[in-house]
C-alpha cells in the first residue's frame, strides 16, 4: 500500500479566512482525486481559451480537470519527496511550475486521453502580444462585410476609411500587420473582425503518474 501523508500541513499564503478556506478546500479536493482516480496527467497549454477547455471537459466528463493556480496545485501534491502526498508525485508537481498548466485525474484509458487532447487543437484569434504569423494588407476600395455603422470604429482601430453611399471604403491600401511583429490590441481586434486566425489552442501532455510510477510524455 502506498504511504499516506494526509497529516502533512500545506503552507498557504496569508489571506482572509474565506480565501484560506477556499485554498484548503482545493487542496483537499486534489488529494481526494489522487486517492480516487487511477491516473494523474499534468498538461500545459498554448493560447488558452476557456471555451476550448470546456469542450475537453465535456469529452472527459467522468474525469476531473484542474487548471491554473499552479502553485497551490503543486503544494497539494507536495513539492519535494519529503512532503509529497504519494510516492513520486512531487515529480509531477514540478512540471506545473512556470507554465500555463493544469492536471487531469481520470480512469479513462491512456489512448482516449491522448486522442482527446490531440483532437482539441484548434485555430483561434490572436491576442495582443502574439507574434503575427502572416502579413495582412488591405487594398484600397470597399470593405466587404462591414455595415456602415462600423465605419467610425474601424477608423478608431487605425483604418483610413470613409462612407461612400453607405458603403465602408478604404481610402488607401493599409498593412494591418507584418509577419513576425508583435500584435497590439488594435491589430488583434482588426484581425478578429476580418476573420483571420493567427493562434492555435493546444494542450500538451507532460507526464502520467499512477500508483507511484511517473511516465514522461511528449505530444
Amino acid at each position: 500500500m502506498p504511504k499516506s501523508k494526509r497529516d502533512k500541513k500545506v503552507t498557504l499564503s496569508k489571506t482572509q479566512k474565506k480565501g484560506r478556506a477556499r485554498k484548503e478546500s482545493i487542496v483537499d479536493e486534489v488529494r481526494h482525486c489522487v486517492d480516487t482516480f487511477q491516473a494523474l496527467y499534468v498538461f500545459t497549454s498554448d493560447n488558452m481559451r476557456n471555451a476550448a477547455l470546456k469542450t475537453v471537459r465535456q469529452k472527459l466528463r467522468e474525469s476531473r480537470i484542474f487548471f491554473g493556480r499552479t502553485k497551490l496545485l503543486a503544494a497539494a501534491l507536495g513539492k519535494t519527496p519529503s512532503d509529497e502526498y504519494r510516492d513520486g508525485i512531487s515529480e509531477a508537481a514540478k512540471l506545473l511550475r512556470g507554465h500555463e498548466a493544469g492536471m487531469l485525474f481520470t480512469n479513462d484509458s491512456h489512448d482516449k486521453i491522448v486522442q482527446t487532447f490531440e483532437s482539441s487543437q484548434t485555430e483561434e484569434f490572436a491576442r495582443a502580444g502574439t507574434a503575427a504569423t502572416d502579413t495582412v494588407v488591405l487594398e484600397e476600395g470597399p470593405l466587404d462585410g462591414f455595415p456602415h455603422n462600423m465605419e467610425p470604429y474601424l477608423r478608431k482601430l487605425g483604418l483610413p476609411t470613409k462612407l461612400n453611399n453607405g458603403v465602408v471604403h478604404l481610402l488607401t491600401s493599409h498593412t494591418v500587420c507584418r509577419e513576425g511583429d508583435e500584435l497590439d490590441g488594435d491589430q488583434a481586434k482588426l484581425l478578429q473582425l476580418l476573420g483571420i486566425k493567427m493562434s492555435v489552442f493546444k494542450l500538451s501532455l507532460r507526464c502520467r503518474w499512477s500508483d507511484g510510477d511517473l511516465q514522461m510524455l511528449e505530444m
